[in-house]
């Protein structure tokens, strides 16, 4: 890849938080419906429809998530030219309290951050990842591991952006990707949300 082409993914990459372009959905208004009912995954970003007992505030959906489930993060809306999607960062549940993540470019790779960092989000989705709880202690020892590992945009080479960081973490405990590489070869995070099993969506 030209140096000039890494250049300018790392500057909108910096200036949008952190993973990779694109997205289809351009405001985030999520709302309640029937209660008792499974969260439509697949649809879920369109319709923005979530079951009313499921709908919870961000800190919450946080407190209920599961260790080792992962974390898609969303702003509110209106997308700028250079947007990478409304839900444009993924990180993970490491115990009460904590989440693992790659943040950004600049914030220093791989690191350990309060899940209080969430509450700026406009949304969070909470998705199982598959991690079972006789599973957790190997899961933070590979974050240990990788804490500090560099970050690069679009994951290029051994460093890691927030979704192949997500990934890496589940290859160590013998599961698939979290996050899927799409049409373009990229891992975009609002793509976890699609296939998964969502357990928790939670908003301002």
């Amino acid at each position: 890849m030209k140096r000039s082409r890494i250049f300018w993914l790392a500057l909108a990459g910096a200036a949008l938080t952190g993973c990779t372009p694109v997205q289809n959905v351009s405001t985030l208004q999520f709302r309640a419906g029937a209660a008792g009912t499974q969260i439509d995954a697949a649809a879920l970003l369109l319709t923005q429809l979530v079951p009313a007992d499921r709908l919870l505030s961000i800190s919450e959906a946080v407190e209920r998530a599961p260790d080792g489930s992962v974390i898609v993060a969303c702003q509110a809306g209106p997308r700028g030219a250079l947007s990478w999607g409304l839900c444009s960062h993924i990180t993970r549940k490491l115990s009460a309290g904590l989440l693992t993540e790659s943040p950004n470019l600049f914030a220093g790779g791989v690191q350990t951050v309060p899940a209080s960092s969430l509450n700026r989000r406009a949304a969070v989705i909470v998705l199982d990842a598959g991690v079972r709880p006789e599973m957790l202690p190997a899961l933070r020892a590979e974050a240990n591991r990788l804490n500090r590992a560099p970050y690069s945009v679009g994951g290029m080479g051994p460093d890691y952006d927030c979704s192949t960081y997500q990934n890496a973490l589940q290859h160590a405990l013998g599961l698939p990707d979290v996050v899927p590489r799409n049409a373009w070869g990229i891992y975009l995070p609002q793509d976890a949300v699609a296939g998964a099993r969502v357990l928790w969506v939670g908003i301002q």
